[in-house]
């Protein structure tokens, strides 16, 4: 997930502060089987196509969706155990270059889709059985601060969406468009 630096924000954008806890669950459960639609009709050479110039290309972009995931799937559960703690980082770009998602053959990247959708099928029962107030627990994100679990939740519903809609951008490029609604009115960042 590209965040901005260290101190590009004030505090955690506000985007999504109006809308409900259970519209973000919904969300944040709906991006595993949303992915899989987008890439519903897509061969290997579709999957592995770099089609935007010095850009992830669909089958890179589910290998980062499903590594930022595990690093989201700890980062909650620390929010909630052990308040105030750090929370871990990592860098998108040695993660993609060092694990090798352009290596990534199709059966490869949709296991690795699978993982998503089950990293995401167990943090949402975790979330939806968290009492209202650990919502507020929170750990301390290396470039965003102090983030709660609330805010973690926005982050995660969003990064899906951010994702899919790269896709259904590449699928376009590729000659084979796909319309998928749009359940967050705006990105977050």
């Amino acid at each position: 997930m590209k965040k901005p630096a260290r101190g590009t924000f004030a505090a955690f954008p506000g985007a999504y502060r109006e809308i409900s806890t259970e519209r973000l669950l919904a969300v944040y459960e709906a991006a595993p089987r949303r992915l899989g639609l987008a890439l519903e009709g897509l061969g290997p050479k579709d999957l592995g196509a770099r089609v935007v110039p010095g850009k992830w290309t669909i089958g890179e972009i589910i290998c980062h969706v499903a590594d930022s995931e595990a690093v989201g799937w700890v980062r909650m559960r620390k929010a909630l155990a052990e308040p105030g703690a750090a929370l871990p980082g990592y860098d998108q770009d040695r993660f993609a270059a060092g694990v090798g998602y352009a290596d990534f053959d199709a059966a490869l990247v949709r296991d690795t889709l699978d993982l998503f959708g089950r990293l995401r099928s167990i943090s949402s029962r975790l979330l939806r059985r968290a009492p209202p107030g650990s919502w507020q627990s929170a750990g301390v994100h290396p470039e965003w601060g102090e983030l709660t679990l609330r805010q973690l939740l926005e982050l995660y519903a969003d990064h899906g969406e951010r994702h899919l809609e790269q896709i259904l951008e590449r699928r376009q490029r590729l000659g084979q468009p796909l319309a998928m609604d749009r359940p967050l009115p705006v990105r977050l960042y």
